[in-house]
């Protein structure tokens, strides 16, 4: 037998320190429920793993915020369209109106619709999302219509008396020009983009300047304008008529406008709900790598703890020795 050495006292020591940072260790998972605070208390291909699940979840969230970024501008500009559909067909159904002839009865009322369905329609196309322009392309920062008080004063119509061909003329040249009611620049900016998947983009948004809305614009300007007298019938007559066509066919095409948006919605639902799912898997690999069984954790620190005692024990008993003792 030999009697302890001071490097036999040493390697004990060693020893007792080890399954103390190992109880540590042992502490930290029971109190976090994590195997480890940091990748070098994995195994390397554990870690890999985890590098890369952690990697396409961060992917994966990033598509998602996208989504939600973008479907609060889709839904601006759906809530804005449909306001938008909603006043058009208010417009025909007074004009449908105006065709039973009473027109020194009811062309006032339709002149006050249209002057304020102006201001509304100016509004709407001016719609914002997180202070951005959604009605102007990729030109986020530029207002796409002029405010309506501009221009209403800077448009002028001839008098109804001086024939149907000189109105409609008027607001057709009026309108024709960009400038005089809208800052859409030309060339027209591209559509809004939105990456919601690798190699997944999506296009939407409409522009101020779209003919559609123009048809509209000149119908509520040339009604808001409109001075009509005894004697006008004709003429009064000719315009509702014209006024009837331009908006049906602008109704057809901002409806349509409607169902696009909506396709491009519920394309992105779509993607999120697929993200959830992504995003549920990812993190239930993610937790079984990180993740430590609470059975597992406490066992060990109990075995570790049985160790550190025996060696506590081990120690006291080889350093009380001596020389006359193991005589």
């Amino acid at each position: 037998m030999r009697i302890a050495t001071v490097t036999q006292n040493l390697r004990i020591d060693n020893s007792i320190t080890s399954i103390q940072r190992q109880i540590a260790d042992a502490q930290l998972q029971i109190s976090t429920g994590k195997r480890s605070q940091v990748y070098s208390g994995f195994d390397g291909q554990d870690v890999r793993l985890l590098i890369n699940l952690k990697e396409q979840r961060t992917s994966v969230e990033s598509y998602v915020t996208t989504i939600k970024n973008t479907q609060v501008k889709t839904k601006t500009i759906d809530a804005a369209l449909v306001t938008f559909t909603d006043i058009t067909q208010d417009l025909r159904k007074k004009l449908y109106e105006q065709v039973e002839g009473l027109y020194d009865n009811s062309a006032l009322a339709l002149q006050t619709f249209a002057n304020a369905a102006i201001d509304q329609l100016t509004n709407l196309l001016n719609q914002t999302a997180d202070g951005k322009y959604l009605f102007n392309g990729t030109d986020t920062d530029a207002q796409p219509m002029i405010d309506a008080a501009t221009t209403k004063g800077a448009y002028v119509q001839p008098a109804l008396s001086g024939g149907f061909a000189g109105v409609t003329a008027a607001v057709t040249t009026f309108f024709g020009t960009d400038t005089n009611w809208n800052n859409v620049t030309t060339p027209a900016p591209g559509s809004l983009r939105a990456r919601i998947d690798e190699g997944v983009d999506v296009t939407f948004g409409e522009l101020a300047n779209d003919d559609a809305f123009e048809e509209v614009f000149e119908v509520m300007y040339a009604f808001a304008n409109v001075n009509f007298q005894p004697g006008d019938d004709a003429n009064y007559e000719q315009l509702v008529n014209w006024g009837i066509g331009k908006v049906e066919a602008a109704f057809e095409l901002i409806n349509d406008m409607v169902g696009q948006n909506g396709v491009i919605g519920a394309q992105m639902k779509t993607r999120e709900e697929a993200h959830s799912d992504s995003l549920t898997l990812l993190e239930t690999q993610i937790l079984d790598i990180e993740d430590i069984d609470p059975y597992e954790a406490v066992s060990t620190f109990q075995t570790l703890q049985a160790q550190l005692e025996a060696s506590f024990q081990t120690t006291s008993v080889l350093r009380g020795l001596s020389l006359t003792r193991y005589l």
